[in-house]
């Protein structure tokens, strides 16, 4: 037992010393400054924060469903917009955020199409650039949840779908009264790993806007790294820090009970 503690001994170490002690310094600073929260910047980054994720969690989680319906199967032409709807999966989210700053901006490839919309520089008006963001931040991760979904969709019994076809059941009536009970479980999933990533990924963010216009995009991650990178405004920093921390564990404490709950398969 002591040669195992030995053996651990080093990163002990490195996690005290690079983890739980700036952890502890950063919960101490943002408890002292737990006040700051109720300023007008920080309260806007919390309202932008849960619109984001109230938009992008259910467009994702829906998109990502309608791709494994769309492609669910083996034909070459499936295989291939399977792979299609996946690959911004794989890309860097930094890469991806700038083929999207090239079309957009009022030099890109869009400049006509945008025009006939009626939006000149989407990244300059406060609505259109929240918008961008939360596109780019759906097309991302949706496929991620295509491939959730389709996992799903093959481990489903075959015998039930089979028997709705049997009694005359019609596409629609089996996706809305079988299939779709039947993911629960798969869409449970997915909507917890979609409001995780909805919370914690803000690199498109970046690259698009850096929060702006006027604070349109001003992500709390985002005003993290702002206030303790650029303004070295560390209580502040860990206060917001703390309130993450905060929705991020109630979150976990709220899924892992669940995940098990749902319309099983042997149900």
């Amino acid at each position: 037992m002591r040669s195992v503690g030995i053996f651990l001994l080093p990163t002990l170490v490195f996690l005290v010393a690079f983890t739980y002690l700036p952890f502890g310094v950063a919960a101490l600073e943002g408890i002292s400054a737990l006040g700051s929260l109720f300023q007008q910047e920080n309260l806007n980054a919390l309202r932008v924060t849960a619109l984001y994720t109230l938009l992008a969690v259910p467009l994702s989680v829906g998109l990502g469903l309608l791709a494994a319906v769309a492609v669910e199967g083996t034909s070459r032409l499936r295989l291939l917009a399977r792979a299609l709807i996946f690959h911004p999966v794989i890309l860097p989210t930094v890469a991806f955020a700038a083929v999207f700053l090239y079309l957009l901006n009022p030099l890109g490839s869009l400049q006509g199409l945008l025009r006939w919309l009626g939006l000149q520089n989407p990244l300059g008006d406060p609505v259109g650039a929240f918008l961008a963001v939360v596109l780019v931040g759906v097309l991302k991760d949706a496929g991620l949840y295509m491939l959730y979904y389709l996992a799903g969709l093959q481990a489903l019994p075959k015998e039930v779908l089979e028997a709705a076809r049997v009694d005359g059941a019609g596409r629609l009536a089996t996706f809305f009264r079988i299939t779709l009970p039947l993911l629960s479980p798969t869409t449970f999933f997915v909507g917890i790993m979609a409001t995780l990533g909805a919370l914690r990924n803000v690199d498109h963010i970046f690259i698009l806007t850096k929060g702006g216009p006027v604070g349109a995009t001003d992500h709390l991650l985002y005003r993290v790294y702002t206030l303790g990178f650029e303004y070295f405004d560390f209580p502040q920093a860990g206060a917001l820090t703390l309130v993450l921390l905060t929705a991020l564990t109630a979150l976990a404490l709220l899924a892992l009970p669940r995940l098990e709950r749902g319309v099983h398969y042997d149900g």
